[in-house]
Order: structure tokens, then C-alpha cells, then sequence
């Protein structure tokens, strides 16, 4: 059976079974009733395993060569 893009969107929001949650970070999740979970992130989100690692240090600016 084919529905067109609209009646799909409201299928999945209106229909029962279905369940959305919003995190405060933006983090979407979805669960269809047969119980398959999705999971959306922001463009760019990452889940850190641990401490973020230092910004490389910046070069010295005597070892520039001269711009000629």
C-alpha cells in the first residue's frame, strides 16, 4: 500500500502506538508500535567516552619564513 508523504507523516504522528520524546539536547527518539527504536542527532552532535583532548599548540611564529 502507498500513501502519499503527507498522509505517511500524519500516519506516524497520529496513529497509536507510536512514541516521541525530545531530549533537552535535541536528541529525537522514536519508537514504532512493533517496538523498533530510532534515534536522531543534531548535525554535529557527538557522545563523548571521555575528556575532550587538548587544542594542538599553536606554532611558533619565529619558524614562519619570510613571504618573499
Amino acid at each position: 500500500m502507498k500513501f502519499p508523504p503527507a498522509t505517511r507523516h500524519r500516519l506516524k504522528t497520529f496513529a497509536p502506538g507510536w512514541q516521541h520524546t525530545m531530549s533537552d539536547d535535541g536528541v529525537l527518539t522514536v519508537i514504532t508500535p512493533s517496538g523498533v527504536t530510532r534515534i536522531s542527532r543534531p548535525p554535529g552532535f557527538r557522545v563523548l567516552t571521555g575528556p575532550p583532548e587538548p587544542p594542538p599548540p599553536q606554532p611558533d611564529p619565529a619558524d614562519d619564513p619570510p613571504p618573499f
